[in-house]
């Protein structure tokens, strides 16, 4: 069965137990979205295997992305996945950011700009880029009228700012999708990692185990 139809079946029922963001030996995270499956068993697994078997405490951030790449496009049919990996690299004697977005069906590794404070995402982002871009109203002589704009002061941003803004974005996503008339790719729990230099990652939040309503 192609990978597409099993996400069909599967998409709603089993995505929101499903781990998304993942620990790395070498202290960075990983984060996936796009097909749930491979073969008809979750991608979760692939990731869990791929982080024990090629990553270890020596590994560079920056290497993870090509490593991604070609170990997920030696499926047949090629996952649909979109990662996105954060972690610290130490160059001379200095920890330095780095940031990915990996695109597995189009061979595609593109390093995002840390050197200025603000927000990555990836996957259904539909709902938080009207909420965060401008806006124009559509006029009956079809011209456009610009809607205020309110900036997001990324740079005042703290920790907690961040991890307050991480959850308020899942969730306003969650919350919205509730009443459109859209398949909810969106749910809870939600898991939440924090990074920092020379110290292990830790979860503000982590999705567990136990017994369903």
């Amino acid at each position: 069965m192609p990978n597409k139809k099993v996400i069909e079946h599967i998409g709603i029922h089993s995505t929101n137990t499903t781990d998304k963001t993942f620990i790395c030996p070498n202290r960075c995270g990983i984060s996936v979205c796009g097909d749930a499956s491979i073969f008809g068993m979750p991608i979760t697994s692939y990731i869990q295997s791929f982080i024990r078997e090629k990553i270890n405490t020596k590994k560079k951030v920056d290497e993870i992305p090509d490593m991604l790449i070609k170990y997920f496009r030696s499926f047949d049919p090629i996952p649909d996945a979109t990662f996105l990996v954060a972690g610290y690299n130490k160059i001379e004697g200095t920890f330095k950011q780095s940031l990915y977005n990996v695109r597995i069906i189009d061979s595609i590794k593109e390093k995002i700009d840390t050197n200025t404070q603000g927000a990555s995402w990836a996957g259904e982002a539909l709902v938080l880029s009207r909420l965060l871009q401008p806006v124009s109203l559509k006029n009956n002589d079809g011209s456009y009228t610009d809607l205020p704009a309110q900036t997001i002061l990324w740079n005042f941003f703290t920790l907690q700012d961040a991890i307050d803004f991480a959850k308020y974005a899942v969730e306003t996503t969650i919350n919205t999708m509730r009443f459109q008339n859209v398949v909810e790719t969106v749910g809870n729990p939600i898991d939440i990692l924090v990074i920092q230099p020379e110290k292990d990652p830790f979860w503000i939040s982590k999705k567990g185990l136990g017994i369903g309503v």
